[in-house]
C-alpha cells in the first residue's frame, strides 16, 4: 500500500517498534502522509523487545507485517526507507487493543506536538494576514477563519489541561451514557497514527492487493468495526448494504490525521496554492518545449487548433507539409500558440525540462504557477496532456509541487465529444478550409477531431484532479501535510 513518502527523524530509538510522530509525505492516506514525532516505545516493550501478539485472525485487507520474535501490526505500509524501516499506518482503536502502552505513550507526545504545532501555526497566519492589503478580500476571509479557528482550538487545550491538571477528567468507563462512536472519535483524536519499523525487525509483509486496498480504505472511511480483522467479502457485503461501491475510487483519508509541522518551504507551497485558489491564477499552455501565458491564448475547444493542424499536416508534419500552416495564422490572429513542429518534444541535446524553464522566467515576479503542455504522436492518433505546478522557494529555487500526465486517444473519445469539436464555429472555419482544398482526406480529419477532442477531455480530467489537489491541502493549512520531494 501506499505511494511517495519521505521522513525526518531524529535519534534511533533502541525498541522493538519505533514508534513515533515522523514528519512523511503524503497527499491521502495509502496515498498520502500520515506522522508523528519519534518517542520511545513503553518501558516493557524495551524490556521485552517484542510485539504484543495479536491471534490468530482471518486474511483480511490490510497489509500484515509479522514482527521478528513474535507478534504482527495490521494496518497499511505507507513507506518503505532505502534501509529497509517500514513506516505503516495504524488505526488507534488497533493498536489500543493490541498494545496499550505504546499507544497511550504516543497519544502523550502527539497532545504536546499538536499544542506547539497550533501555537506555530497561530503565529504564521497573524503574520501573513498583516502583510496583505485588505483588497485580497478572498484570501484574508480564509485566513481569519483558520486563525479563528486555530485559537479556539488553542483555548480549549489549555481549559482541558486545566482540568486535567486539577485532577477533574471526564469518565469514560460508562459507555451507556454516550453515544456510539468509536473510541478515537470520543477522545477527540484522530483516527489514525504511524508506526515506525526498524529493518531488524521485520520479519516478514505481506502486502494487500489493490482491490483490497480499496475496500480497507472505504472500510475505515466508513469507520466499521474490526476493520483489520474481516475478511474481504465480509466488509464488502457490509459496505454495500450502506450504498457504496467497494472498489469505486475511495475517498481521501488526510484529515483523519493529527496536526503536523510545518517548515518554511511547506508553508511557502501551501501559501502558493491558496494564492493560486483564490487570487489571480498563474497558467501557461502549449505544445512540447513552448508554453504561453494562458490569457494570452484562446480558451476552450478553439485551444486545440493548432494541433489539429499538426495532425492534419501543418508544416513539418506527419502527413507532409499541407500549407496549414498559412489558413492556421489566418484564424489565430496572433492569440494562439503555434503549431508545434512534429520532431519529438525535446530533440537531442535540448534540456529535458525546457518548457518549465520558459514559464519559471515568465512567472518570475509572481513565484508561482501552472503549466500544462501537449505531447503529440500524429502518426498513432495519440497525444499526451502534461500539467505541473511549481512554487519558487524562499531561497530562490523552483521546487514542483503537483504533476500529473493523462493520456489522449482517439478511439476511445467519448461518444459525441467529436462532434462537439467539430460544431465549434472557429474549428468548423478551419475544418470548412481544409475540405475545400482537397489535400486532406476524410478518415484522416475524423482522427484529427477525435485526438483534438480526446486532448480536450484529458486537460479537462487534469483540471479537475489539480482542483481537488489544490482544495485537499487549502481547506485546513495545517493537514494534510503537502509533500512533494524526498524530504
Amino acid at each position: 500500500m501506499g505511494a511517495n513518502f519521505s521522513t525526518m527523524l531524529g535519534a534511533s530509538i533502541p525498541t522493538w517498534l519505533r514508534l513515533g510522530l515522523v514528519a512523511m509525505a503524503v497527499g491521502c492516506l495509502l496515498e498520502s502522509s500520515l506522522t508523528v514525532w519519534a518517542q520511545p516505545a513503553t518501558a516493557k516493550a524495551q524490556a521485552t523487545g517484542k510485539t504484543p501478539a495479536t491471534g490468530k485472525v482471518a486474511i483480511g485487507v490490510t497489509d500484515v507485517i509479522a514482527i521478528a520474535g513474535g507478534g504482527e501490526i495490521r494496518g497499511a505500509v505507507v513507506s518503505k526507507l532505502p534501509d529497509g524501516t517500514l513506516d505503516v499506518a495504524v488505526q488507534r482503536d488497533w493498536l489500543d487493543a493490541h498494545a496499550p502502552e505504546a499507544a497511550a505513550a504516543l497519544i502523550a507526545e502527539e497532545r504536546l506536538q499538536t499544542r506547539a504545532v497550533m501555537t506555530s501555526l497561530a503565529k504564521r497566519l497573524a503574520a501573513t494576514i498583516d502583510s496583505l492589503p485588505e483588497s485580497r478580500t478572498r484570501t484574508l476571509g480564509l485566513l481569519r477563519r483558520e486563525a479563528d479557528r486555530v485559537d479556539d482550538w488553542l483555548a480549549a487545550a489549555e481549559q482541558a489541561r486545566q482540568r486535567d491538571a486539577a485532577g477533574k477528567l471526564v469518565d469514560e468507563a460508562d459507555d451507556d451514557a454516550r453515544p456510539l462512536r468509536p473510541p478515537a472519535a470520543r477522545r477527540g483524536e484522530t483516527q489514525f497514527t504511524l508506526l515506525r519499523i526498524a529493518p531488524q525487525r521485520v520479519q516478514k509483509v505481506r502486502a494487500s492487493g489493490q482491490a483490497a486496498q480499496r475496500i480497507a480504505r472505504w472500510a475505515w472511511s466508513e469507520r466499521l468495526e474490526d476493520v483489520e480483522g474481516r475478511s474481504a467479502p465480509d466488509l464488502t457485503k457490509e459496505l454495500k448494504a450502506r450504498g457504496i461501491d467497494p472498489l469505486a475510487p475511495p475517498p481521501g483519508l488526510g484529515d483523519r490525521l493529527p496536526p503536523l509541522p510545518q517548515d518554511d518551504r511547506e508553508w511557502q507551497a501551501r501559501m502558493a496554492l491558496v494564492d493560486d485558489a483564490l487570487g489571480e491564477p498563474v497558467s501557461f499552455q502549449g505544445f512540447g518545449d513552448r508554453v504561453v501565458k494562458a490569457g494570452e491564448t484562446e480558451e476552450g475547444l478553439v485551444g486545440i487548433l493548432p494541433q489539429l493542424a499538426q495532425l492534419l499536416g501543418g508544416g513539418d508534419g506527419a502527413l507532409g507539409g499541407l500549407g496549414l500552416d498559412e489558413v492556421l495564422g489566418g484564424l489565430q490572429k496572433d492569440r494562439l500558440p503555434a503549431a508545434p513542429p512534429a520532431s519529438a518534444a525535446n530533440p537531442p541535446g535540448q534540456p529535458a525540462e525546457k518548457w518549465l524553464q520558459s514559464a519559471r522566467t515568465q512567472a518570475a515576479d509572481v513565484g508561482r504557477y501552472r503549466a500544462t503542455r501537449v505531447k503529440l504522436d500524429p502518426a498513432a492518433g495519440r497525444a499526451e496532456v502534461e500539467s505541473v505546478f511549481e512554487v519558487r522557494m524562499p531561497e530562490g529555487s523552483w521546487e514542483m509541487i503537483w504533476r500529473d500526465t493523462q493520456s489522449a486517444d482517439a478511439a476511445a473519445v467519448k461518444e459525441g465529444a467529436a462532434e462537439q469539436v467539430e460544431a465549434d464555429p472557429r474549428i468548423a472555419g478551419l475544418l470548412q478550409t481544409i475540405r475545400g482544398l482537397g489535400l486532406v482526406d476524410e478518415a484522416a480529419i475524423k482522427r484529427a477531431i477525435g485526438v483534438g477532442a480526446a486532448t480536450f477531455a484529458a486537460q479537462a480530467d487534469l483540471d479537475s484532479r489539480f482542483n481537488a489537489f489544490r482544495s485537499q491541502h487549502i481547506q485546513r493549512l495545517d493537514s494534510p501535510p503537502l509533500r512533494w520531494d524526498a524530504r
